[in-house]
């Protein structure tokens, strides 16, 4: 009897311990999140969330770049709004431009991460021969907001 229950609950903690959940790796996801930048503006009762993602070096293949620097930018709350004539990479405004996504874009399709009650901006300026890139603008009603990316992530070359 005694070798019944010793054998009885070693088969309980075995087969109630293992856990069949599987793992699956995304690199994708990770190489976003290393050109991924988020801010957030506290302002007494308002709060605005801002998360950007520069899309260079991930899609170069899937969307039209042609001499580029190309941003995928999300605010919460969906009011807030970007002034177009504020927005500059590395401090230049020249020829950068604005475009407000649509729920079904397929820009969206492409990005790890998707809050519906988000607005979504595309923001493209000409190429900048620089390692790091500032994106800057301001939100109607609110404060400046400034991003910094990284043309090559270090994460991406990191070794122990």
């Amino acid at each position: 009897m005694r070798n019944f229950v010793f054998i009885f609950v070693f088969l309980l903690s075995f087969f109630g311990c293992s856990d069949k959940k599987i793992v699956i790796h995304e690199p994708l996801k990770n190489e976003l999140l290393a050109y991924t930048s988020k801010t957030e503006i506290i302002k007494d009762t308002n709060r605005t969330l801002i998360v950007a993602t520069y899309l260079n070096p991930i899609y170069q293949s899937k969307i039209s770049i042609k001499g580029e620097e190309k941003f995928l930018v999300a605010i919460n709350p969906k009011e807030n709004e970007i002034d177009v004539s504020s927005i500059t990479v590395n401090g230049d405004n020249n020829a950068t431009s604005l475009r407000l996504l649509d729920d079904g874009d397929e820009l969206l399709g492409l990005v790890g991460f998707e809050m519906p009650w988000a607005a979504y901006y595309e923001i493209s300026a000409p190429s900048k021969d620089s390692d790091k890139l500032t994106l800057s603008f301001e939100i109607y009603r609110s404060e400046k907001v400034s991003l910094g990316f990284q043309k090559v992530a270090k994460s991406l070359y990191w070794n122990p």
